[in-house]
């Protein structure tokens, strides 16, 4: 390379940096959040914070005013390190191996989406806070303008102005202020939707599974970060709910299972839960947020209900169920747009045995085809019952004997039907005394249904009364009910219903 080449970077850089790397606008709250957490860990390892539930993540969104801050109450930056911290693009001093953001861009999130992105800070000890303020609108246009010539770092200087004024010591706190906010990032409702799914909080006490799976996580020595996050004064926890409708139906999660990705020397790279309900046969509704297995590092989401449809036979085995695998290992470093990880040895054989897990699991079958198969037998039987007790109270109001064959043969077949479901359950409730998941998924769908079944042979029979012709002799009477029967077999039901009633009324 030459000596004197100095490469530039491009001011467009920045757009690809901030609105041009995402697909979803609310990444911007993930992002500062993301960062947030990280300087909330270090201030409960400092002292700042005498423990870790001590600190808050507080998120402002005011519609009107078209204004969002994002305050929170770790260290705070010292004033002779705030250039260094934010000023620096893609620069970041963090260990990637420990801190959930270290790329050292996601701070520049904002500047996609309002006019103004303003930085004040103060640490703790310091009678100093630091203002850094970027204006978004001018870096817009100086990007925009061909005709200005100028790189990536140029750009942001100019846009960029820093002060300082007088702070309590006492004072340690980060806020983010974002100012002209686009449309995108102000709808309360779906900020709050987005990050019970994607970031670092806690289950809610509505999901009675939560517990038992912080259990097993600790029982495996592994603590999930959480964090005291707010969105305009309520606190965010985790969607998942025991009871949610799907489609207009009421669902319930029966249980939680667990399973483990291990490389080949049985090092745990990741673990993963997932929940099953009554109906896994059945995919949920694209608008459930709920749904499907999703990857998380630092209990924070990568992609979405997605990500990990192609680990599975078929893919919507995924959107079917709920959970998470949450990746261990510090060899998983997320990619720049924290939708998957960086390409590297350890990824691949997570994949690999990712794979052979869900394939081993079979939850296709285990879980979605188990429920399906039961509802189904279930409902072949109570059609039976239901056809039984059709035929009782039908005794003697037959129209002919014809009609009365008819259905008892259809009873038959029905029978048959309902006794293979039978049998069909019987082997499914021995399989669930080697399976837990088959267990739960049997004793919840089959709970209180009768499943015995009594033959229609047990069926009183000759129970059609046929007509009285009073004005017809026994041996004319004998005719005529002869020409019905023939009647009643060669046309349709309702045709030989008309004439067998026009032969009645003629001859009484």
């Amino acid at each position: 390379m030459t000596e004197d080449f100095r490469p530039v970077i491009g001011k467009t850089v920045i757009e690809t940096l901030t609105s041009g790397m995402y697909d979803d606008a609310r990444f911007v709250f993930r992002e500062y959040i993301q960062n947030a957490a990280d300087q909330i860990d270090v201030a409960f390892e400092n002292g700042v914070l005498r423990q870790k539930s001590d600190g808050k993540i507080d998120i402002s969104i005011n519609r009107e005013e078209k204004k969002i801050v994002i305050t929170d109450n770790a260290t705070g930056i010292e004033s002779s390190q705030v250039l260094r911290f934010l000023g620096d693009v893609a620069n970041s001093q963090k260990e990637k191996d420990k801190r959930k953001g270290f790329r050292g861009i996601g701070r520049l999130g904002g500047l996609g989406y309002c006019d103004r992105l303003v930085f004040e800070t103060s640490a703790s000890g310091e009678s100093v806070k630091s203002i850094m303020s970027l204006d978004a609108k001018q870096l817009k246009f100086l990007i925009a303008d061909a005709s200005i010539n100028l790189d990536a770092s140029a750009v942001i200087s100019i846009v960029t102005n820093v002060e300082k004024q007088y702070s309590d010591e006492k004072e340690h706190y980060f806020k983010i202020t974002l100012l002209n906010v686009s449309p995108k990032l102000l709808d309360v409702d779906s900020v709050r939707n987005y990050l019970s799914m994607v970031a670092p909080v806690p289950f809610d006490d509505q999901f009675s599974f939560g517990s038992e799976i912080k259990k097993h996580l600790k029982k495996n020595n592994i603590n999930i970060d959480e964090y005291s996050v707010f969105v305009n004064d309520v606190q965010l926890y985790k969607a998942y709910t025991d009871k949610f409708i799907d489609d207009g139906v009421l669902s319930e999660w029966l249980a939680v299972d667990f399973f483990d990705v291990r490389d080949e020397n049985a090092e745990l790279l990741a673990i993963g839960w997932f929940g099953f309900r009554e109906q896994s046969n059945l995919v949920l509704s694209s608008k459930n947020m709920l749904k499907g297995i999703r990857l998380r590092k630092n209990n924070i989401a990568l992609g979405d209900e997605h990500t990990l449809d192609r680990f599975f036979k078929a893919a919507r085995t995924n959107q079917r169920i709920i959970g998470e695998v949450h990746a261990i290992n510090n060899n998983f470093i997320p990619n720049a747009r924290r939708d998957y990880f960086n390409d590297n040895k350890t990824l691949q054989i997570f994949e690999e045995k990712l794979t052979e897990l869900f394939a081993e699991q079979n939850l296709e079958n285990r879980i979605g085809h188990v429920a399906s198969n039961l509802h189904r037998r279930l409902q072949e039987i109570e059609e039976y019952k239901k056809a039984q007790t059709k035929f009782e109270q039908r005794k003697g109001k037959f129209d002919s004997q014809t009609e009365e064959e008819q259905f008892l043969e259809n009873l038959k077949v029905a029978e048959v039907i309902a006794r293979k479901a039978v049998s069909t359950i019987n082997k499914i409730s021995v399989k669930a005394k080697e399976d837990t998941r088959i267990a739960t998924l049997y004793h919840r769908i089959t709970a209180d249904k009768d499943i015995v079944i009594s033959s229609s042979k047990d069926l009183s029979s000759n129970i059609y009364d046929p007509p009285i012709f009073k004005k017809l002799s026994k041996s004319e009477e004998k005719i005529v009910v002869a020409i019905i029967d023939i009647i009643d077999k060669s046309l349709k039901p309702d045709q030989a219903k008309v004439l067998r009633e026009k032969i009645i009324d003629k001859f009484n």
